[in-house]
């Protein structure tokens, strides 16, 4: 008995110590855990994207928050929220602002600016790079997407239709950086606005088509069909006579068939041309609101044919149309 008792303890004392160098085998010595030293920026992650707007530009879109290591509370250190296009190794960065603190608030009105300022396109979506500097080093990079907002110009004044109450809305040509617009307005006066709000206007107190912000009320002497065009990048406008009012009507045009929606003039070219959103329908050109002239497109050739055949549109979006009712052609380009 007190054999099989002595026995079965080795056995015992035999496993126990396998057991034992098996566990040792499976543990690994990994040294001490490091931690990130230095500007670790924190927020936002790399997820945000933000649609940014126009009504909002002076609130805030977003903290940018971090960590430094290398700062204690007795120090007084500067950083520097920069922002890059995505991909060029910040090769030529913007400054989003600097602080003494470990975090920044932008608003949507300096994101929306930076990001115009790197090349990103009104209502594009773009990828930006963001970092933190300071005299001690640089921080981790986050990628970040937003989509700046189209600045919203249109007049107001007894001259338009809304008079002084709402805005008329122009219509931005990403080609020439314009805005404009071909309305019929009434004898009295107008001004530009932004984003149908008095927070930013302009006038001509010189009446000599330059601008001046806040200036004078614009006259206008004789009621009939204009095309105005606005070059805000240069503060300056024109303001041309419609004599022959060419517009598009149709099924594809936001007002159909009840009415025309008048195309630009450009009096040194004699030619005529619109920005204008279209869906899936047909359209015609006419004059003067009236069926007496029209022109439409026989073979669909962008050639004009009087009276002809309604011109297709096969698919929604934004088209830039041109036409030459000298030459009897027309484009139409989809943006």
């Amino acid at each position: 008995m007190l054999k099989n008792m002595k026995k079965i303890l080795k056995l015992s004392l035999i496993l126990i110590g396998l057991i034992t160098i098996s566990c040792s085998d499976d543990i690994q010595d990994v040294g001490p855990v490091a931690t990130e030293s230095g500007i670790n920026l924190i927020n936002p992650t790399s997820g945000f994207n933000m649609v940014l707007d126009g009504s909002k530009l002076n609130q805030v879109a977003t903290a940018f928050v971090w960590s430094d290591t290398d700062n204690n509370a007795s120090s007084s250190i500067d950083y520097t929220v920069e922002a890059a296009l995505s991909g060029t190794d910040f090769a030529a960065p913007l400054s989003l602002g600097t602080t003494s603190n470990l975090f920044l608030d932008v608003t949507i009105g300096n994101l929306d600016t930076t990001a115009k300022a790197l090349g990103i396109q009104p209502l594009t979506e773009g990828v930006m790079d963001i970092r933190v500097t300071s005299a001690n080093g640089t921080s981790n990079i986050i990628t970040i997407k937003v989509t700046p907002y189209q600045p919203n110009w249109g007049i107001i004044g007894s001259a338009t239709q809304y008079g002084w109450d709402n805005s008329t809305d122009m219509i931005y040509n990403p080609q020439t950086g314009k805005y404009s617009i071909s309305v019929y307005l009434n004898s009295g006066e107008f001004k530009f606005r932004l984003d149908n709000s008095w927070n930013v206007n302009y006038g001509d107190d010189g009446n000599n088509l330059s601008l001046e912000s806040g200036g004078a009320n614009i006259p206008l002497t004789t009621a009939g069909n204009y095309t105005i065009v606005l070059d805000i990048a240069n503060l300056a406008y024109t303001i041309t006579p419609i004599v022959d009012a060419w517009g598009i009507i149709g099924s594809a045009t936001p007002t159909g068939w009840d009415n025309d929606t008048l195309l630009d003039f450009d009096s040194l070219t004699n030619t005529y041309s619109m920005i204008i959103d279209l869906v899936p329908g047909e359209f015609k050109f006419r004059l003067n609101h009236d069926w007496g002239t029209n022109y439409g497109d026989n073979g669909n050739n962008l050639s004009l044919d009087l009276n002809g055949s309604n011109i297709p549109v096969a698919a929604e979006g934004t088209y830039f149309i041109t036409a030459d009712f000298s030459g009897l052609t027309y484009t139409i380009t989809k943006l």
